[in-house]
């Protein structure tokens, strides 16, 4: 094992309890975190298309004498831009699977991307991958979800796409995330299954309503966020917010829900 690195770079190579680096070129303590960002180096190569020559690996990204901000994988737009020293293209940070990826590591990545200059970063263990962009107009902490990464050979008018298309809910997702939210609303406000529904449905009439205007340009405020109803006084802002998508739809009868019960949020 000593000194041979594997033949080929997109492949993983494990020998009892070492795990060899291709961009490092050297061999590793085989750790869970270890073991996952290696196997996404094959993805980044196989399925992206990147080079060894486009990627480097744990890498400090805060500039000499910290060690505070590691990025477990730089990727450039090509080889020369590496070679030039020019800002990135793409910081990925690795978990383990044992580790459930949480807000906080979003905001790391982040942070690794922004003080790279990078306009994408990833999120990945074995079990979920998520993909963001950077919004440099944006203040920090500032974060949207995207559906992907460019590949390798990936066009201007191709990566523009990208960082402007919004990362889209599959069918089953939503069902999952519309459940949570029942149990949440069931299990905390001490509702039953019944009456849950009806909040759900009612949270999602209000949604519909505030996603139309902004579509329209009607709005310029996005009424229907965590920052907005903090900002409301009323001891209940979102039931004031159904008041006003109720008398909205009042006035447009023809989309105005047939038989529709409405009740207070409590």
């Amino acid at each position: 094992m000593a000194g041979k690195a594997y033949k080929k770079a997109d492949e993983i190579q494990i020998d009892g309890n070492k795990i060899y680096s291709h961009v490092r070129k050297k061999w590793l303590p085989l750790t869970p975190e270890e073991k996952v960002r290696q196997q996404y180096l094959t993805v980044l190569m196989d399925e992206y298309g990147y080079s060894l020559d486009q990627i480097d690996e744990e890498v400090n990204v805060t500039g000499r004498g910290s060690a505070q901000a590691r990025a477990d994988f730089i990727i450039w737009r090509s080889e020369k831009d590496k070679t030039d020293e020019k800002a990135p293209f793409i910081i990925v940070e690795c978990k383990s699977d044992n580790v459930t990826i949480k807000a906080p590591d979003y905001t790391q990545g982040e942070n690794y991307a922004r003080i790279a200059g990078a306009p994408f970063f990833v999120t990945h263990n074995s079990r979920e991958t998520r993909y963001w962009r950077v919004k440099k107009d944006k203040m920090p902490g500032y974060i949207e979800e995207i559906e992907n990464i460019p590949h390798a050979d990936a066009s201007d008018k191709e990566i523009k796409e990208l960082l402007s298309k919004l990362r889209v809910f599959k069918e089953k997702e939503f069902a999952d995330l519309l459940h949570q939210c029942h149990n949440v609303i069931r299990n905390r406000e001490k509702k039953d299954p019944a009456a849950a529904f009806d909040e759900i449905a009612k949270i999602l009439f209000v949604k519909v309503w505030v996603e139309r205007e902004l579509s329209k340009k009607r709005r310029r405020q996005n009424l229907f966020s965590k920052e907005f109803l903090e900002e409301q006084l009323g001891d209940n802002p979102l039931n004031d917010l159904f008041q006003k998508t109720k008398e909205h739809y009042s006035t447009e009868p023809t989309h105005k829900p047939k038989n529709y019960q409405t009740k207070t949020y409590s």
